[in-house]
């Protein structure tokens, strides 16, 4: 195991830039920026390892609901559609698993996206808004409101 951790790394970094450079940085735009620049720093400290299992719980559950509202088969089957989208591996991802993840997650968000609303979909979008939640930083894992 590698120690410290990233998360111990983010949150040593944070505290020291809070303790001691945010107090010699005059009021005006500089202070505002790292103040701006601490709070993401909380936000990735509460979430940089978490996208793994936010892609594999979002993707799951899209995909359930999908399998529920398409067809098995066919040119409007989940798969078929899928195979349609052109969704860009989207930047940030270093890992290779976790970008495939990711790039399957905006296409299956855009299938979502072109279907009309019902309240499976409702649910859905209702319980992805809960996760990015959590993924972000602003919730806690079974939080109930804002962190």
């Amino acid at each position: 195991m590698l120690l410290p951790s990233t998360g111990d790394l983010l949150h040593g970094l944070r505290q020291s830039l809070k303790q001691t450079v945010l107090p010699e940085v005059p009021d005006g735009a500089a202070s505002r920026q790292l103040k701006a620049a601490l709070h993401l720093l909380g936000r990735l400290e509460r979430s940089w390892d978490l996208a793994g299992a936010h892609l594999a719980q979002d993707n799951a559950d899209i995909e359930a609901v999908l399998g529920e509202l398409l067809p098995q088969e066919g040119e409007q089957s989940l798969e078929a559609r899928l195979s349609q989208v052109q969704a860009e591996p989207p930047g940030g991802f270093n890992d290779v698993a976790l970008r495939a993840a990711a790039t399957r997650n905006l296409a299956l968000h855009a299938i979502v996206a072109d279907l009309p609303d019902c309240a499976q979909l409702q649910a859905l979008r209702q319980r992805m808004v809960e996760r990015d939640s959590v993924y972000i930083g602003d919730k806690a894992p079974g939080q109930e409101g804002p962190k």
